[in-house]
């Protein structure tokens, strides 16, 4: 691979990354907190996979736009099959999360389902999925907790915003979380250059990278789109989606 052909294969759509050749016309992509599903249709245009968008929060999941490659379900992903509280906070992007998030008011609480990993696998009767984006405003934690390691070794790649930018407390669970994917044969790249808000979970062997890909994502291009956002923030430029 040429270090252009590099430059444009992680994509980062909606601040998630993700290794974009690994993604096809039969690629399964999983977009838990899928908000209006913005990251489904940006994935969906570029690589003609086919999305399932799982959003909690009634008004947004209504605004969902579905088509023959989109669909849409109602749920709040975390460590439960079972029906949820789920509070929304005062934002213009209508978001709520399970726990209720220090430094927000909260306006709304929902019943909804809520869904394990495992049981929304089931759900949808899919074996394997080709990238996983997780989304859900500090349940990533329990969601990961509450899956088992065969289920987690059902995703190929994995994009995940943990919200210790938020809640510094959770720092240690997130260590321990990317320590257990590392355990199971994942390699964990921390795009954020503070905290763990952009974290690719890769499965090589799956995606057929080489340790010495890995190791160029991880150093050149990881602190070069850094260098790019510094920029972009200081001049007032728009940062590319595709880096």
């Amino acid at each position: 691979m040429t270090d252009g052909q590099r430059l444009t294969s992680l994509a980062e759509i909606c601040g998630h990354t993700f290794y974009l050749p690994a993604l096809g016309m039969d690629s399964i992509v999983i977009d838990l907190g899928a908000s209006t599903a913005a990251f489904s249709h940006g994935v969906q245009a570029l690589s003609g996979c086919r999305c399932h968008c799982v959003e909690a929060a009634k008004r947004n999941f209504q605004a969902i736009k579905e088509t023959d490659h989109v669909r849409k379900h109602f749920a709040a992903m975390g460590g439960v099959d079972a029906s949820v509280t789920l509070n929304i906070v005062d934002d213009e992007f209508h978001w709520g999360s399970l726990e209720a998030p220090p430094g927000f008011d909260v306006t709304e609480r929902q019943e909804v389902p809520g869904r394990t990993l495992a049981g929304l696998f089931a759900e949808l009767d899919v074996e394997v999925v080709d990238l996983l984006k997780v989304d859900i405003e500090g349940a990533e934690i329990a969601l990961i907790d509450a899956a088992d390691d065969a289920t987690l070794r059902r995703c190929c790649q994995m994009t995940i915003e943990f919200h210790d930018f938020l809640n510094p407390a959770q720092t240690v669970d997130v260590k321990r979380q990317l320590d257990r994917f590392e355990d199971l044969g994942f390699d964990c790249v921390v795009m954020t250059r503070r905290h763990h808000g952009d974290v690719w979970i890769v499965n090589r062997a799956a995606l057929g990278l080489s340790s010495a890909e890995l190791i160029y994502y991880k150093t050149v291009l990881k602190y070069g789109r850094g260098l790019r956002r510094m920029l972009a923030r200081t001049l007032g430029c728009t940062v590319e989606r595709l880096v």
